[in-house]
């Protein structure tokens, strides 16, 4: 039983990690778009790189 609760423990981990990191996606998104109505290469470039990472993080959670 020990056994199953810590497993159980540990789903709900991975998924409100995964939920943190998709409400950190939503804004990254609405802040590139910004960037991009300013014309703001190097601030969406900067953007891009740090949704490059939060992907990477996404796809180490949900595996």
């Amino acid at each position: 039983m020990d056994n199953n609760y810590t497993s159980n423990s540990s789903s709900v981990s991975k998924v409100t990690a995964f939920a943190r990191l998709k409400e950190q996606q939503c804004a990254l998104n609405m802040q590139i778009r910004l960037a991009m109505q300013v014309h703001d290469i190097k601030g969406q470039k900067k953007l891009e790189l740090e949704m490059s990472k939060l992907m990477k993080q996404m796809n180490r959670v949900s595996v």
